[in-house]
């Protein structure tokens, strides 16, 4: 065998050492996205990926539907590698609109 094959070899064992004590890299969890989509939208996605999702209503009446609403900001999302989502909670900012009926309606507040 020559030299050169030799250290190809080499190599190539080496390179195959490396590659199997390598930490295998975890699919990082997809986010969803604040103000995209609704907020029963967002929150059904981090349930479903095992997140314990608390509600903060920072604007708008809390009796509208989630489908209605907006996620305006998503704290505290666990995103360490090799940690278990399961029970970690995440607080997901919501905005809704200030009327429960949005039928179109739109009025001038004159007051005197």
């Amino acid at each position: 065998m020559s030299l050169k094959l030799r250290m190809l070899a080499a190599g190539l064992l080496g390179a195959a050492v490396i590659l199997a004590y390598a930490p295998v890299a975890a699919a990082e969890p997809v986010w969803p996205v604040a103000g995209a989509g609704s907020a029963s939208a967002a929150i059904d996605d981090l349930q479903a990926q095992g997140y314990d999702v608390q509600i903060n209503w920072v604007s708008g009446v809390s009796s509208v539907p989630l489908s209605r609403c907006k996620v305006t900001a998503i704290h505290n999302p666990d995103r360490s590698p090799g940690s278990e989502n399961t029970f970690t909670t995440v607080y997901v900012d919501v905005s809704c609109p200030n009327e429960n009926d949005d039928s179109g309606w739109v009025g001038i507040g004159v007051g005197f």
